[in-house]
C-alpha cells in the first residue's frame, strides 16, 4: 500500500466521536459534554460509565459538562496515519466539575498551559440526526 499523496490527504475528524449518551442540550439550546457522577461517592468521570471506577457501585447519575475550562498540558503530533493531516494538536482540559478531559485542541501556536479553552460539541455532518455516536468534540482557544 503507498502513502497518500499530499493532495489525498486530508484532516481526521475535529475530534473524538461520542455516543449521543455522552452529549446533553443544556437549557440555552448549545450541545455540552455529559459525564456521570457517582451517587454514593461523587466520583466524577468522562466518558460516563455504568459503575464507578473508585467504590464500584451502579448509581451513575448524569452531569452536564461546562462549556469552558483550562488547558492543562497539551502536545503537538508531526506523524500519524497517513490519511491524516499533521500537525495536529491534543490535549487535556481540566473543567470546573473537577473532570480532566482527553480531545484535540484547536490553534497550536499560540497555546500554554492554563490557558483558557472552549468546549466544541456537534452533530457529525455525515450521520443522520440522532444516531448513536453521531457527535464529536474538540477545544478552542477563547
Amino acid at each position: 500500500m503507498q502513502p497518500a499523496d499530499a493532495a489525498q490527504r486530508r484532516a481526521p475528524r475535529a475530534g473524538r466521536v461520542l455516543r449521543s449518551a455522552d452529549v446533553a442540550s443544556a437549557p440555552d439550546g448549545r450541545l455540552h459534554l455529559c459525564a456521570a457522577e457517582c451517587a454514593q461517592c461523587g466520583t466524577r468521570i468522562f466518558p460516563a460509565a455504568p459503575v464507578c471506577p473508585t467504590c464500584n457501585a451502579e448509581q451513575m447519575r448524569p452531569l452536564l459538562l461546562s462549556g469552558q475550562g483550562t488547558l492543562y498540558a497539551y502536545s503537538t503530533v508531526h506523524v500519524a496515519p497517513a490519511a491524516w493531516e499533521t500537525p495536529y494538536c491534543i490535549g487535556y482540559v481540566d473543567l470546573p466539575e473537577g473532570v480532566r478531559v482527553f480531545g484535540k485542541v484547536e490553534g497550536a501556536a499560540g497555546l500554554k498551559p492554563d490557558a483558557m479553552v472552549q468546549v466544541r460539541v456537534e452533530p457529525l455532518p455525515d450521520a443522520a440526526p440522532g444516531a448513536a455516536g453521531s457527535f464529536q468534540y474538540w477545544f478552542a482557544p477563547i
